[in-house]
């Protein structure tokens, strides 16, 4: 998927399909179950071109993280480069699991 095109329908649910299974590779080595995210705060709303991306991770319990992915970091993270895209996805894991413990 070229990285310019994540902001059309077809170029988000690649994007979709990409970071739900980056998420869930990561929560599976962390023991936590995951619902279906929500996408761009449930508008159905596409990202603007070269713009933020927004899910808000949902657990069975009904725990949610939002998380907010800089465009520049989703482009660079489709294209294999050096992103942070994963370590913010790591870290809502976490704060969730954190409060899922307590």
């Amino acid at each position: 998927m070229a990285t310019a095109d994540y902001h059309t329908q077809n170029g988000f649910l690649g994007l979709q399909r990409r970071l739900w299974k980056a998420l869930t590779a990561l929560a599976n080595e962390k023991g936590v179950r995951l619902m279906n995210p929500i996408w761009m705060g449930d508008t159905q709303a596409l990202p603007t071109p070269r713009g933020p991306v927004s899910l808000t991770i949902v657990l069975p319990s009904g725990e949610q993280e939002p998380v907010t992915l800089d465009g520049a970091e989703v482009a660079a993270w489709l294209e294999g480069r050096l992103s942070d895209v994963d370590n913010q996805l790591d870290q809502a894991l976490n704060a969730l699991n954190a409060r899922r413990r307590r």
